[in-house]
């Protein structure tokens, strides 16, 4: 096994490890600030998008990842495992809560979601922006992200935004939040820097042309992550009218000075690596390995691997040594071999067998460093079944002599994931602890959302974290999009709590937005959810009402109807409610005609439970 574990080093001619000119450049640039506007007061009465359903026709790109798609299946078919991923006795990860974090969704819904240590929380999809309230567990306001980045002028027919990202510092206590505009040479990157730790106030936009080196190609798939003192963001460049498989013309990485966004300078300082590739062939899809239990730097690093083959054990690790004043244009590309090889996975199974969900490719979709070690996780085929798993892989001494640790393809044979993401869960006993996060899919369950722990030596077994109810049907075609990313971010104020944010099956067939925060029961973070669903109806209503949950245990609850601004109008009853279904009735006839909530309050005071309802 230690010669599999090898290390090819790659040597160039001016000195070991050091990349420059022969397989990156970099150049720096400015941007004017493009304009400011405070979220809370953007106009955006409807939440309006259109959202197209036809199947797009497909191309010579994705005919070409349909047929390595079919090769994997011939190769690797559906079957009984032996084997799937062996647990050890680490306990499952512990969900504390979880809520519908926007009930709007675009195609695909490309969830992302940050929390600041003051529980202000944020979710984005296509193509909404949603202020939730942790202590409430319900969605607060959202609007539209083409309204509020309105500011940067992109505001014409053609003009839409799509794949957002949005992540938390928390040394700085702000947030950053990043989208794209439109395709081709429409195409823009929009990024947003927050003034004060308050999500709901002021931003500061700047814009990035896409096609900035009049070469026909436009910014794609974003992923982000910080250091002490810079944001970077990387991406795709795909050439005009092509699609992401077959139009690939590189990946790039920008490198932004963070503290000028959020101190809304005139003109934000920035470089942009390019053309970095390996023996004249492109690196794809590099991911930013975000810190785990601290913000890093100066130095950032990332990660790649070959995501289009049917097999491979090829892994790049690829690090920008410093910051854009340091004049450091070196870029230090190494290769690694790794002693457990992945592939393309096969699209997730549904229980209604005229659709599938999409996987795309086997591309690294998550990563962090703790200490010496850097973990990551991507999908792949499971060569022991055939169906959809993850690799997880830590590499170890990644700043001096990088070399794999650890490799596992996590798989259950009658389930299929997606879009993986990892976050650092804590270190006791010296073991570097991490939470996998997921969606599955399967034939005989529908589309939800799972996690497991990884203790540093094995795996728990999978928690639910939200189960489906229908499976996904919003394309005309068989193939549905899903993904295509996931949100994971540790909670700043308790390294042990994870907060994460994917997608479920509705009974509608639709997509369901979920937000959750998981405990890891090896830090003795034993907070358990006590409800899973509920419900209002009818809704609105002229006088009866109905109020359904669920709970986990026999639960103290104070029932209370709040007004818009959050101010109790009057408390409606205390009584210790019972495991299982539950119906509250209520005569809401004296009530005024507006919108209120009823919240469901446990003993500590806390929200357990908040339904948004309107009397006529």
């Amino acid at each position: 096994m230690a010669d599999m574990r090898k290390l090819l080093f790659i040597t160039l001619l001016i000195g070991n490890y050091l990349a420059t000119a022969q397989n990156a450049r970099v150049k720096q640039y400015t941007a004017p600030l493009a304009g400011t506007v405070v979220l809370r007061d953007v106009e955006d009465n409807y939440n309006a998008q259109v959202i197209n359903t036809e199947a797009p026709v497909p191309d010579a790109g994705k005919l070409q990842l349909m047929d390595i798609k079919k090769q994997v299946a011939v190769q690797f078919p559906y079957k009984r495992a032996n084997v799937a991923y062996k647990t050890t006795a680490t306990a499952a990860p512990i969900v504390e809560k979880g809520y519908v974090a926007d009930s709007f969704t675009g195609i695909p819904p490309d969830n992302d979601m940050a929390i600041s240590k003051a529980g202000k929380a944020v979710s984005v999809v296509n193509s909404m922006i949603a202020i939730t309230d942790d202590a409430l567990g319900k969605m607060t306001f959202k609007r539209g992200l083409k309204t509020f980045s309105n500011a940067v002028g992109l505001n014409d027919f053609n003009d839409y935004r799509y794949d957002p990202k949005i992540m938390y510092d928390p040394e700085a206590d702000r947030f950053i939040c990043v989208m794209l505009n439109a395709i081709n040479e429409l195409n823009y990157i929009v990024l947003g820097f927050s003034k004060t730790n308050d999500p709901a106030g002021q931003w500061n936009f700047y814009k990035f042309y896409g096609n900035y080196n009049n070469d026909t190609t436009w910014f794609d798939y974003p992923s982000i992550a910080i250091t002490k003192n810079e944001f970077f963001l990387t991406g795709n460049k795909i050439k005009f009218n092509a699609s992401w498989q077959a139009g690939f013309a590189g990946t790039v990485i920008y490198q932004v000075n963070k503290q000028d966004g959020y101190n809304a300078v005139s003109n934000i300082s920035y470089q942009i690596w390019d053309s970095i590739n390996m023996n004249g062939i492109q690196i794809r899809n590099l991911y930013p390995a975000k810190g785990g239990s601290a913000i890093l730097g100066p130095s950032q690093y990332f990660l790649s691997n070959r995501n289009f083959d049917v097999q491979n054990d090829t892994v790049f690790l690829v690090k920008i040594p410093d910051v854009i004043s340091s004049g450091n244009t070196t870029l230090d590309i190494k290769v690694l071999t790794s002693p457990t090889k992945y592939g393309v996975p096969p699209d997730g199974r549904q229980p209604d067998t005229s659709v599938t969900l999409a996987t795309n490719d086997g591309r690294v979709l998550g990563a962090y460093i703790d200490g010496d070690e850097i973990q990551f996780v991507s999908t792949t085929v499971s060569p022991g079944s055939g169906s959809a798993g993850i690799f997880h892989g830590i590499i170890k001494d990644f700043a001096t002599s990088p070399v794999f640790k650890h490799t596992q393809i996590l798989s259950v044979d009658t389930m299929d994931f997606g879009y993986p993401n990892i976050t650092y869960a804590g270190n006791p006993w010296g073991l570097r602890q991490s939470l996998i996060s997921f969606n599955y899919t399967g034939p005989n369950i529908n589309p939800g959302m799972g996690a497991m722990m990884f203790d540093g030596v094995g795996y728990s077994p999978i928690t639910l974290v939200k189960t489906g109810t229908g499976s996904i049907k919003r394309l005309t075609s068989k193939q549905q999009r899903w993904g295509d990313y996931m949100g994971s971010q540790v909670d700043w104020n308790n390294i042990g709590t994870v907060w994460i944010e994917g997608i479920y099956g509705r009974s509608d067939n639709d997509y369901g937005n979920w937000m959750a925060k998981l405990n890891s029961p090896l830090l003795s973070i034993n907070k358990k959810q006590t409800f899973t669903e509920s419900k209002i109806y009818p809704n609105p209503s002229v006088q009866l009402m109905y109020f359904e949950f669920t709970l986990s245990e026999q639960t103290n609850l104070v029932f209370a109807i709040y007004d818009m601004q959050g101010k109790m109008v009057d408390k409606v009853l205390e009584q210790t409610c019972k495991k299982g279904a539950n119906r509250l009735q209520i005569n809401i006839a004296s009530l005024p005609a507006g919108n209120y909530t009823i919240q469901a309050n446990a003993a500590d005071g806390k929200a357990a439970m908040v339904q948004t309802f309107t009397k006529q």
